[in-house]
């Protein structure tokens, strides 16, 4: 398991789970030196083995992650001007989002501020999204300032509230506030910023009770589910589910379903919560 040492992200690993937690006021911009932490924060963690739920979040207030600090811009730019797509590679912010979106772990984000430009980006880039009513605040910009985008919002944000949408907000360079966010399915989920502590932490807790191969292949069918024809993709989730039904931890989570009363009218009027029980009972 890696250490995980940083001086501008904090990070604590509470079993399978681990949480990042960015300190670097007053607006935590992405200036180099915090662009390299999370390079290299999210690559640790790509490798740990352990891991399987990642959680990030921010301890500096009203701000979640900002963007691109313009004085350290240069980071961000190729040596010489490309003269075609294929010469111009994914920038390291870009690298970031990619990673947190391939990664065998579950990411979650857990916006309670501004999150502008690559702190857009990176919290769209995660598999989950939860945002703060009254607190968090989306801005994709770069628009405005003559130089286009360049944290990945014009791949990311279409594929999340459709292209016309992504038209207004990118191109209008729009605030996105949490409630609005969460109709138009950029976040997973608004919540009461009394709450969001908790119900991030719950969620996290119940995922990383998982069995965590499973968790892993269902994250890789999800993620190419946008890509694969459904044919295709129908056929990689049953081979899946051929793999993993007969092995000792399929087979204690059905004993375990069953004995806590599923296939009973009850069971099945309270699933959710009898789901948990299962996980609390499988997960030792």
């Amino acid at each position: 398991m890696s250490s995980y040492g940083y001086d501008l992200i904090g990070v604590e690993v509470d079993g399978r789970i681990v949480t990042a937690t960015v300190a670097n006021g007053p607006m935590n911009l992405i200036s180099s030196e915090l662009l390299s932490e999370i390079d290299r924060f999210t690559s640790e963690l790509e490798q740990d083995p352990q891991a399987l739920v990642v959680v990030l979040k921010s301890s500096t207030p009203g701000f979640f992650i900002c963007h691109a600090k313009f004085e350290d811009l240069g980071v961000l730019k190729t040596s010489a001007v490309p003269q075609s797509v294929d010469e111009a590679p994914m920038n390291p912010v870009q690298r970031i989002c990619q990673r947190l979106r391939s990664m065998n772990k579950v990411s979650i984000a857990q916006v309670e501020g501004r999150a502008t430009g690559g702190g857009a980006t990176i919290a769209m880039s995660c598999d989950l999204r939860y945002a703060s009513i009254g607190g968090a605040v989306f801005n994709s910009f770069g628009v405005p300032l003559g130089t286009g985008l360049g944290g990945g919002a014009t791949q990311f944000m279409p594929r999340l509230v459709g292209r016309t949408r992504a038209m207004e907000l990118i191109l209008g360079a729009l605030d996105l506030d949490a409630e609005t966010a969460d109709s138009w399915g950029y976040v997973t989920r608004a919540l009461p910023a009394a709450e969001i502590d908790e119900f991030v932490a719950a969620m996290a807790r119940r995922i990383a009770m998982s069995v965590p191969d499973v968790i892993r292949r269902t994250k890789q069918l999800i993620a190419n589910s946008d890509r694969l024809p459904i044919e295709d993709g129908l056929r990689a989730e049953n081979f899946s589910l051929q793999q993993m039904a007969g092995t000792p931890e399929g087979a204690a989570g059905i004993a375990a379903f069953l004995e806590l009363g599923g296939e009973t009218i009850e069971g099945e009027h309270r699933l959710a919560d009898l789901l948990g029980e299962v996980l609390k009972h499988t997960s030792g």
